[in-house]
């Protein structure tokens, strides 16, 4: 999956400053089915130009045609030495094991814990970083992490905008537009070696929500939940979700995730496996049990090792056909990317996007 340089950045603040897995939360339970049914297509074209000033220093230029060009920098208190980018990596969290999909194991099928929790902490104990994008219409992107102790880490997040004409005319009484799109989001995680919690508060809509996920020890399920409250439209809402994950040898697992919003009448069941060396497939059901609404999705993703090259496709009933490339010649990471929609009056994009780090 090609990241973008900055988020390159964060996660590999994250994983190798920090030692702190994304993968244990509760919004990533169906991360190995949305990299393959989600993944975004470029839009237009974009160039985008990536540099370590210092390890603890970056600094990144983007230009994009139709979309606006914009410069961010990144500073972290401790040292981050960039690794190449794996075009194939998803997301994978090297800290996970899994249990081999037959029933011996030399431990009895008690997976260890996390790398996280067992390799030596930073040199700095309190770690930090801040980030920040200005964008050519004047919206300013910003986030500050910093890590309050080995288990707990607090995360601050915004986007501000600069542009009186946004907010001159007020809301909209029939649309809802025209509303300040400021927002600022807080988020507060806490982790165990088979829990991570989160709390979170948005002002976007004024969401407040707790969710947690729990990794069942000696086996390879994990359920979990999140449970939040709207102010602005005074509702609440539950999600109830769980994963089945199974390895069949390196770089080759099955993943099965069941997905429910009573509230919202909304069910999903997703699953994920490696059909043969570099290919990936992923399926996935929704239906909405009030309105009757379905969507069927299917996907594949091949990553050829020899040509350092990935190629996803996928096609949805709802969302249309997606093809996309992805490559890395030297120090440049290319995407080639299309999209369809089956509509009476679809949706197409085709795009072309390149970063030199």
């Amino acid at each position: 999956m090609v990241l973008d340089f900055m988020e390159h950045c964060l996660r590999t603040y994250y994983r190798h400053g920090i030692r702190w897995s994304e993968e244990h939360y509760y919004s990533s339970l169906c991360e190995d089915s949305k990299r393959i049914l989600d993944f975004p297509t470029p839009t237009g074209l974009k160039l985008t130009l990536g540099k370590t000033v210092a390890p603890q220093f970056k600094s990144c230029h983007s230009l994009g045609i139709p979309t606006v060009r914009s410069i961010g920098f990144l500073f972290s208190s401790i040292p981050v030495e960039l690794p190449p980018v794996d075009l194939a990596d998803g997301g994978w969290s090297d800290s996970e094991k899994l249990r081999p999909s037959s029933a011996s194991s030399a431990n009895g099928g008690v997976p260890p814990p996390p790398l996280a929790e067992t390799e030596p902490a930073p040199r700095d104990p309190r770690p930090y970083l801040l980030y920040g994008r200005l964008f050519e219409d004047w919206r300013l992107e910003a986030l500050a992490t910093k890590s309050l102790s080995d288990r707990t880490l607090f995360v601050a997040s915004g986007l501000s905008s600069w542009d009186g004409s946004a907010t001159a005319g007020g809301r909209d009484s029939g649309t809802g537009m025209g509303a300040d799109p400021s927002k600022f989001t807080t988020q507060i995680f806490h982790r165990t070696p088979n829990w991570c919690g989160e709390a979170i508060y948005s002002t976007d809509d004024h969401v407040v929500g707790l969710s947690g996920l729990y990794r069942i020890q000696g086996t390879n399920w994990a359920a979990g939940s999140e449970l939040y409250y709207t102010g602005k439209e005074r509702s609440g809402g539950l999600s109830v979700g769980g994963r089945y994950r199974v390895s069949h040898g390196p770089n080759a697992r099955s993943t099965l995730t069941l997905l429910a919003s009573p509230m919202m009448g909304h069910v999903s069941s997703a699953y994920t496996t490696t059909i043969r060396p570099n290919l990936t497939m992923a399926t996935r059901y929704d239906l909405n049990v009030y309105s009757y609404e379905a969507d069927v999705a299917v996907g594949l993703e091949y990553a050829h090792g020899k040509t350092d090259q990935v190629v996803k496709a996928k096609i949805s009933l709802m969302q249309g056909l997606a093809l996309k490339l992805e490559g890395r010649y030297q120090q440049a990471v290319f995407s080639v990317g299309l999209m369809t929609q089956f509509t009476v009056n679809p949706r197409r994009s085709i795009g072309v996007e390149v970063q030199i780090f």
